[in-house]
This record gives C-alpha cells, sequence and structure tokens, in this order.
C-alpha cells in the first residue's frame, strides 16, 4: 500500500526500492548534465532531527486526505498519539509522561510515518 502513496521520488523504506536509489539517479543526471554541458542546479535537504519534527497534526491531516479509514487513524492515534514513555535517570525509571510531538526513534511505523509526512 505504501509504494502507491508514496511518489517514486522517495525511495527509502518502501518494499522493492533502495535508499541509494536516490543516489544512483542522481549521479545519472549528473553525467547526463556534463555530457550535455548543461546547467544544473541540485538542492538537498538534510532533515535535522528529522522524526522530532513531525507536527502530529499535520500528519493526521495527511493521512486523512491520502485516504485512511477512520478506523486506521484509530489505531495510530493508539499506537503513536496516545502513547506514553519514561526514561532512565542514574539507572532508575521516571515517572511516565506523553510526548506532544515527534515520532519514536526505533519505533517500526516511524519510518512510513515521516515518509506520509514528507509526501
Amino acid at each position: 500500500m505504501m509504494g502507491k502513496l508514496i511518489s517514486n521520488c522517495q525511495t527509502a523504506f518502501i518494499p522493492g526500492r533502495q535508499i541509494l536509489d536516490g543516489v544512483v539517479v542522481l549521479n545519472e543526471i549528473i553525467d547526463l548534465a556534463k555530457r550535455r554541458k548543461d546547467c544544473c542546479l541540485f538542492f538537498k535537504v538534510d532533515f535535522k532531527r528529522a522524526y522530532d519534527t513531525i507536527n502530529w497534526n499535520y500528519l493526521e491531516r495527511m493521512m486523512v486526505k491520502m485516504g485512511f479509514t477512520e478506523k486506521w487513524m484509530s489505531w495510530m492515534r493508539a499506537c503513536i498519539f496516545n502513547s506514553s514513555m519514561s526514561v532512565l535517570v542514574n539507572g532508575s525509571p521516571s515517572q511516565d509522561f506523553t510526548v506532544g510531538k515527534g515520532l519514536r526513534q526505533g519505533d517500526p511505523l516511524s519510518p512510513f510515518l515521516f515518509l506520509l509526512a514528507a509526501e
């Protein structure tokens, strides 16, 4: 399903696509431009702390726009938006707290949700 929602420009985390595909395509474009003696401008975006910057309201709106059902949205809310966590402080867990933004590092859903937001 993700392969149908995410454009071919996104090459990571989608079955049948490789993260290095983008690099290969870019190298081909550069080689072609050099052979043709074309002028080119490339723009590379590096998402610093990418998962931390995802706005949940925006992500939810994107999922609705992409046609996710209410049932699916309720599962996402339960897994992502309504979860709590704790951290170790001097070896002891803190009180549970809720996180108000971003996606969790290491969560298997995070790469896919990030792609939905980036799309």
